[in-house]
């Protein structure tokens, strides 16, 4: 057995954001018995706040942009070096190849309609296919609403969100490794469990 080479990576810190979001009070639309009721309140109850929405400013604008651009060069950086070892680790992959089983599941009805299974390694293949398709503008579009709600007070959500991007920067940074390879957060708390209830 080889020996376990360790990849540390660093986990993605929420920035502190100094601006506020301006607030808007607005209406919530609901249908009630055909007809479009406006209220002015949550749950239509005063003792539940007003329903309000947020609007971006100037200062709001001009402060996430120097932390969206770092973070965006961290993931495309990330994301370059896992396309490399994509393309390495199913080189060679055929379709044909990788064909368990050919079955008709309604021979009388249908003998033609047929169901093709492939092997447990095509089907990895297309799992991370389908992730490296759109996770550079899901990672930058999750810290940008991550900025939002720190600007807006939303502390529980805001570690939500801090949760999904650190699975998608680990699961980027993990895939199609070699098998002795490890990958763990650096410093002592693992962000994935930190906020667990």
């Amino acid at each position: 057995m080889s020996k376990i080479f360790t990849i540390q990576i660093a986990p993605v810190k929420a920035p502190y954001m100094r601006e506020k979001q301006r607030v808007e009070n607005t209406v919530c639309k609901k249908y009630v018995r055909g007809k479009v009721v406006y209220h002015e309140f949550r749950w239509n109850n005063p003792k539940a706040g007003r329903n309000v929405m947020y609007f971006d400013t100037p200062d709001t604008e001009a402060e996430k942009e120097p932390y969206a651009e770092k973070f965006a060069h961290r993931v495309q950086r990330a994301f370059d070096k896992a396309v490399i070892r994509f393309h390495t680790h199913y080189k060679g992959l055929r379709l044909e190849d990788e064909i368990v089983r050919v079955y008709a599941p309604y021979p009388v009805l249908a003998p033609n309609a047929t169901i093709t299974v492939y092997s447990a390694r095509m089907q990895e293949y297309h799992v991370h296919k389908a992730f490296l398709r759109d996770i550079v503008s899901k990672m930058n579009n999750q810290y940008r609403g991550l900025m939002g709600l720190l600007q807006r007070g939303k502390w529980d959500l805001s570690k939500d969100s801090l949760y999904l991007l650190n699975k998608y920067m680990f699961d980027l940074q993990s895939m199609c490794r070699p098998e002795h390879h490890e990958v763990v957060f650096k410093g002592k708390n693992n962000p994935l469990l930190a906020n667990r209830r």
